[in-house]
């Protein structure tokens, strides 16, 4: 059976909300509307809807006019979206031979739909894949055979 995971919870935009926050916290030790608002290209009173039920759900520190934070619970949250990201970032990097910009890219649409075993999988098969020499030689001519398409 499955372990419940409040990620499950969340839709997309409030994942999308949480990393912003994360981010921002991460570079200013806390995030403002106007910041989210133009990181994700939204309108302030939609941030100000978002926010009040990411705050009513534990997950944020928030008041109106006020600096926005990650509660535990939040930043917990943020911290798996983020291993998730790099898990994936990584192998469709390093595995698959995907340029760092696509592999970002994808990375983000990605991250949202799957859940902790399968990224957990991937990160274990991804360190599988560069500690082995006959992986590294397989990676390496198959992005060598894909190149040729």
């Amino acid at each position: 059976m499955k372990k419940f995971d409040i990620i499950d919870c969340l839709t997309v935009p409030q994942q999308e909300y949480i990393e912003t926050i994360y981010l921002l916290c991460s570079n200013h030790e806390h995030a403002h509307t106007k910041d989210i608002a133009e990181i994700l290209n939204v309108s302030m009173p939609s941030v100000a809807d978002a926010l009040q039920t990411l705050a009513k759900s534990d997950l944020i520190n928030y008041q109106t006019r006020q600096p926005v934070t990650l509660t535990e619970k939040g930043e917990t949250i943020a911290k798996n979206l983020n291993d998730r990201h790099k898990a994936l970032s990584d192998f469709f990097k390093d595995a698959l031979g995907f340029d760092k910009e696509y592999s970002e890219k994808t990375a983000c649409n990605i991250e949202h739909v799957v859940d902790e075993e399968f990224k957990s999988r991937i990160s274990a098969f991804n360190d599988f894949l560069k500690k082995e020499k006959d992986a590294l030689n397989i990676i390496t001519r198959f992005k060598k055979s894909y190149e040729s398409f």
